[in-house]
């Protein structure tokens, strides 16, 4: 009988186990989760944005083929974005692309990968701009840039180093080791 009684016994001390960890899991509080600061708090594909100026004058537009905006640190990522700069909110003077670009909070967008700057005005000295990184100032139209760069206007093409200009003033200087080549041009 002894068997007997120690297989009841342990048969006991089992289902009382049983029974404590299952009121022990029901017991528990429920944690909230905090949400992850780090992921995007909203994505958009094919995204079309005009930026208008305080007088309602169409300043710019960015198009991008996804975006990601985050919210604690105001930085907007954009996957192939397209930044249309206008002049008097008529016409488009600018158009700069590159694979990616990030949109901080202070209004500074860092493009990277393949940017281009194509002025599009007919009768502008500038045609082309290119270089591999650029950071511009959306709102005073500043940029700059420590890679190499090549401008290419109508009957010139300078390339060097490291750049600094505005795209209000259609001016770009470049800094060291410039090259350039002038074809006169025919009256």
């Amino acid at each position: 009988m002894t068997l007997k009684r120690l297989l009841y016994v342990l048969l006991v001390i089992f289902c009382a186990w049983l029974g404590y960890n299952q009121l022990e899991q029901q017991w528990q509080k429920d944690h909230q989760v905090k949400p992850d600061d780090e992921k995007p708090m909203f994505i958009g594909n094919d995204i079309s944005n005009t930026t208008f100026d305080l007088s309602g004058i169409r300043s710019y537009q960015i198009d991008s083929d996804h975006l990601e905006y985050f919210e604690k640190s105001g930085q907007t990522d954009f996957v192939k974005p397209v930044l249309w700069v206008f002049k008097e909110g008529k016409n488009a003077e600018w158009r700069v692309s590159s694979n990616t670009a990030t949109l901080d909070k202070n209004n500074i967008l860092n493009l990277h990968g393949n940017v281009r700057m194509f002025n599009l005005l007919p009768d502008s000295d500038i045609q082309v701009i290119k270089t591999d990184n650029l950071q511009l100032n959306i709102e005073t139209q500043d940029f700059n840039t420590q890679d190499h760069v090549m401008i290419i206007g109508p009957a010139f093409q300078n390339q060097g180093d490291g750049m600094t200009g505005n795209m209000k003033r259609k001016v770009a200087k470049l800094l060291k080791n410039v090259k350039s080549r002038y074809e006169p041009t025919e009256n």
